[in-house]
């Protein structure tokens, strides 16, 4: 049950240091959507510090309740009052029991939430993947892989790496210099 301590500011860490922002130049070459998510998950960790400090006051509560029974027993108490103070105890108890499992799956649900959007937000802000392992290609030629991303253009590709489009088109295989999709590995000749 601690261990959702430990990752929460973990999380709230990741999402406001600034660590993470260094894949842009700056929070304008951010994208909206992306500052959106940010935002609403700073919103979703604040929420879930003041229902922690709640279910901390309702824990507190209760264990003030069951002390108090517990004092409230007098040395020479009758039998019925032993056990109605019992049955109150018992009560508390699987209160306490009930409150502490339904923090737990609270605690499950938001993480495995938050989880998602970090890996959402770091999929859609990550800059264009180029791995560069050197992979001969039609004999000697060696090159790099691209990964397409999202916005990316056969033109934008080649200028980015000062190759001509009608290069990238013939390594490559396509059809079209339009032919290309999101998440496609093009070969750049060095």
């Amino acid at each position: 049950m601690k261990s959702i301590y430990f990752l929460l500011p973990l999380a709230a860490a990741l999402l406001a240091a600034p660590g993470c922002t260094t894949m842009v130049d700056s929070d304008d070459d951010v994208p909206l959507a992306t500052r959106a998510e940010v935002d609403y998950l700073r919103g979703e960790l604040r929420s879930l510090r003041d229902r922690q400090s709640a279910s901390e006051s309702e824990l507190g509560r209760f264990q003030g309740e069951m002390m108090s029974a517990q004092a409230g027993q007098s040395a020479f108490a009758s039998a019925a009052q032993v056990q109605s103070l019992q049955t109150q105890l018992e009560d508390l108890q699987r209160q306490i029991r009930a409150f502490d499992a339904a923090r737990v799956q609270d605690k499950k649900e938001i993480y495995d939430d938050i989880s998602k959007k970090i890996a959402t937000i770091l999929k859609t802000s990550a800059p264009a993947q180029a791995s560069r392992p050197s992979r001969p290609r039609s004999g000697s030629q060696t090159g790099i892989e691209h990964v397409v991303q999202p916005g990316e253009s056969l033109s934008k590709i080649a200028a980015a790496y000062g190759v001509r489009m009608s290069v990238l088109v013939e390594e490559n295989g396509l059809s079209s210099p339009d032919n290309i999709r999101v998440g496609q590995k093009l070969f750049i000749p060095d």
